[in-house]
């Protein structure tokens, strides 16, 4: 995990003692349902997933996505991965739950729920939360920037006195955005794939395209299951159809963000730009990516045509 600090050298102290201020802070505050559980009080996680299988297959993912992408992931801290129950009867819970809000880079956490124990069987459980979990440790490994924004004098007394240090993560992987909040790449390319995407949906794309391939490979073929939840569930996970009637915000996913994905992937490289996606996401360098499209294209800057957001710019970073 890559995390630096821009600015003059006062700024970053500024910063790195801010940041260090929050993430020494219980990330309690991230869960959107009372009495989460923390993945490391295995006690009474182990009544909702095997939590010895779960580390087995997070490990064995971790080792095959260092040998198959060469891209090292790091593991949270399972002290810092809070899960719950979904309270309903009838709601399925997991990755695409509403209320999963997943990783928080300010406190390098995540709040997900489990599946729902009345709804899904254990196995199934344990390799979904597994799923979840490999998700939110690549988004932990996508390198960050940081910089702090100054805006003084302040317009009023008033908003002086609510005023709070303002830090903002600058580049967060292959994109990046201003103080203000405006991305370097508009949401709207993603209605173009293939021939173009938002960056921050490629990369949630292809960490959903990754993690599901690594499973697939660890846990290897399933045996049929009588339950029609457990085997949507899993064919999801595997990237295989499954039942949309069933897991319905699985399928808006899917269509706003795996499928364009896939698309555009399979349209400009395949493995090799996925492999190129991911080493950029965790180092932050996008030299051999941006060579990448021109080489395809024998267009210069075609990056930048592709991606960039007209009149973007963040005046501190003259190479965005």
């Amino acid at each position: 995990m890559k995390e630096i600090c821009l600015g003059p050298e006062s700024d970053q102290k500024y910063i790195e003692n801010y940041l260090a201020g929050i993430r020494a802070l219980d990330p309690v505050e991230i869960a959107t349902l009372p009495e989460p559980i923390k993945l490391s009080d295995t006690l009474r996680m182990e009544r909702f997933i095997d939590v010895e299988r779960f580390w087995e297959i997070t490990q064995q993912c971790i080792a095959e996505c260092e040998r198959k992408y060469a891209v090292s992931i790091t593991a949270m801290q399972s002290e810092r991965y809070y899960t719950a129950q979904p309270p309903e009867a009838d709601s399925i819970g997991g990755f695409h739950d509403m209320r999963s809000l997943g990783y928080q880079y300010w406190y390098h956490a995540s709040f997900v729920l489990t599946l729902n124990h009345r709804l899904a069987s254990k196995k199934t459980r344990t390799v979904e939360l597994t799923r979840s979990f490999l998700h939110d440790c690549f988004h932990h490994s996508t390198f960050r920037s940081f910089r702090r924004a100054i805006r003084i004098p302040s317009a009023s007394t008033a908003e002086a006195k609510r005023r709070i240090p303002e830090i903002y993560r600058e580049q967060y992987g292959i994109n990046f955005r201003n103080k203000d909040g405006f991305s370097y790449s508009s949401p709207e390319l993603t209605n173009r794939s293939p021939e173009t995407i938002n960056l921050n949906v490629l990369m949630d794309g292809i960490v959903v395209a990754v993690v599901g391939a690594l499973m697939h490979k660890v846990c290897g073929e399933r045996q049929a299951s009588a339950n029609c939840v457990d085997e949507a569930i899993i064919n999801e996970i595997f990237l295989q159809p499954f039942d949309a009637a069933i897991l319905p915000q699985a399928s808006a996913f899917y269509s706003s963000v795996t499928e364009p994905s896939r698309k555009f992937v399979e349209h400009w490289g395949g493995d090799t730009l996925v492999i190129l996606v991911l080493k950029a996401m965790m180092s932050g360098d996008l030299s051999l990516l941006k060579n990448f499209f021109e080489e395809r294209t024998g267009i210069a800057h075609t990056w930048e045509k592709m991606f960039k957001t007209p009149g973007f710019s963040i005046s501190e970073n003259p190479a965005t």
